[in-house]
C-alpha cells in the first residue's frame, strides 16, 4: 500500500523474516522503517500488525516533520504535541491499510 506524507510517498510492505532479517540484524523485529527507501516492512506472521504499523508510522511521522529520533529526548509536552499532531494522520492510514486501498492524492 502507498500513502503520502508531506509530499513523500512511502509504501508498506507485508513481509517475511528473512527479508526483515537482511535489513537489520536484530531477533524479534515486528516492522521496519527504511528512510533511505521510504519504506515500512511489517512482519506478515505476527498477532497484531496494526499496533506495529502504527508503531512504525509514528516514526515515519517524526522523521517527514524534521524530529530527531536518535539524539533527542522528548519531554512530556513534546509528547503530547507530537501524538495530537500525529493522530489524524496515523489513523487515516491504518484505516486505509485496513481497506486494502491506497491513500488518494
Amino acid at each position: 500500500m502507498k500513502f503520502k506524507i508531506n509530499n513523500t510517498e512511502w509504501i508498506i510492505k507485508e513481509v517475511d523474516e528473512a527479508i526483515i532479517n537482511n535489513e537489520v540484524k536484530q531477533d524479534e523485529i515486528l516492522g521496519l522503517t527504511i528512510y533511505k527507501t521510504q519504506e515500512i516492512l511489517l512482519l506478515k506472521s505476527q498477532s497484531n500488525i496494526i499496533k506495529t504499523l502504527k508503531h512504525e508510522l509514528m516514526h515515519v511521522w517524526l522523521y517527514e516533520y524534521g524530529h530527531n529520533q536518535q539524539e533527542k529526548e522528548f519531554n512530556c509536552e513534546d509528547i503530547c504535541e507530537i501524538v495530537a499532531s500525529s493522530n489524524e494522520f496515523i489513523n487515516e492510514v491504518v484505516e486505509q491499510y485496513i481497506k486494502g486501498q491506497t491513500m488518494p492524492y
